[in-house]
């Protein structure tokens, strides 16, 4: 017997170990710990506020109407949304292991361009229940 209960979440994150862009491999820190990244789950209220203040914004912008998107703007928006749906790291960047902050975080995604999309295949494939 199913409960729909037993298929609700149980994590609001999606911890993210990235791995080396051609091997596969998880990449580490001089510490030994796997370098990850910790974002907020697809199906959080913060997540979801997220992306209704970036639409709201885009049709304010717009005049109302429902924008077109370049390629450009598209990418943008996806690296500000999720450098803020970013909530904490364990990165080795410069030789060091920087602050966490969503500047910096938009900022890594930005320059070491490989992770973004790894980042978003975690949210897009994330599951986080108790049962299967």
């Amino acid at each position: 017997m199913s409960d729909l209960n037993d298929f609700i979440p149980t994590s609001d994150t999606v911890v993210v170990e990235i791995k080396h862009p051609n091997t596969g491999k998880t990449l580490d820190n001089d510490d030994g710990s796997p370098m990850t990244i910790t974002v907020m789950a697809p199906y959080t209220r913060e997540y979801k506020a997220l992306i209704y203040k970036q639409a709201s914004e885009r049709i304010q912008k717009s005049g109302g109407v429902m924008p077109e998107y370049t390629y450009e703007e598209l990418d943008k928006a996806s690296t500000t949304l999720l450098s803020s749906a970013t909530i904490e790291w364990n990165i080795t960047f410069d030789g060091e292991k920087p602050k966490f902050s969503a500047k910096k975080a938009k900022e890594i995604y930005e320059k070491v361009f490989w992770i973004k999309p790894q980042v978003e295949e975690a949210i897009a494939s994330h599951t986080a229940f108790t049962k299967d």
